[in-house]
C-alpha cells in the first residue's frame, strides 16, 4: 500500500513515471547476467541463496548487488550472498529481508554493513574456498543463536 501511495504522491507532484522507468532500465547484457546469477543460485540451510558471477561478466560488482537483491524476491529466500571475482579479489554482496543479519555474518569474514545489506572482500583464495567460508560463517551465526 505504501508503494502505491508514494507513486500517487509523485504523480500528483508532476513526476514523469515513464521517464523514471527509462532512467532505471538495464541493458540486455546486464539483465541476462543478473538472470544467470539468480538461475545458478544454490540453496543453503533451506532459506539462504548463494551464487557466483562468472569471471567474464561486465560490471561484476553491480551485477552482484542487483542479483543479491533479486534473489530476495523469490519466495522462501530470506538471505542471499553473491560472490564475484575482480582482479584477484573475491567480493561478497549479502542481502536479507531482516530476519537474517548479513552484517554479522560478513563481519566474520572481515566485512561489514547493515542488518539487511552488507559486503566483504577476500583475497588469496579460490572461489570454492570463499563459498566454504560464507557457509561456515552462516553456520556459526546460526549456532550462536543470532537468528
Amino acid at each position: 500500500m505504501r508503494t502505491f501511495e508514494a507513486a500517487s504522491f509523485l504523480r500528483r507532484a508532476g513526476a514523469d513515471t515513464i521517464l523514471t522507468r527509462q532512467l532505471f532500465q538495464d541493458n540486455m547484457e546486464t539483465f541476462l547476467a543478473r538472470a544467470e546469477v539468480v538461475k545458478n543460485a544454490q540453496m543453503y540451510k533451506n532459506n539462504i541463496a548463494i551464487s557466483v558471477i562468472s569471471k567474464n561478466t561486465s560490471n561484476p560488482a553491480l551485477i552482484a548487488a542487483q542479483a543479491a537483491d533479486e534473489l530476495l524476491n523469490i519466495k522462501g529466500i530470506n538471505g542471499s550472498f553473491v560472490l564475484s571475482e575482480i582482479e584477484g579479489y573475491i567480493f561478497i554482496s549479502g542481502r536479507s529481508l531482516g530476519d537474517i543479519n548479513v552484517q554479522v555474518i560478513l563481519e566474520k569474514l572481515g566485512g561489514g554493513g547493515h542488518l539487511t545489506v552488507a559486503g566483504a572482500q577476500l583475497s588469496d583464495m579460490s572461489m570454492e574456498d570463499a563459498i566454504a567460508l560464507v557457509e561456515k560463517a552462516v553456520d556459526e551465526y546460526i549456532k550462536e543463536g543470532e537468528r
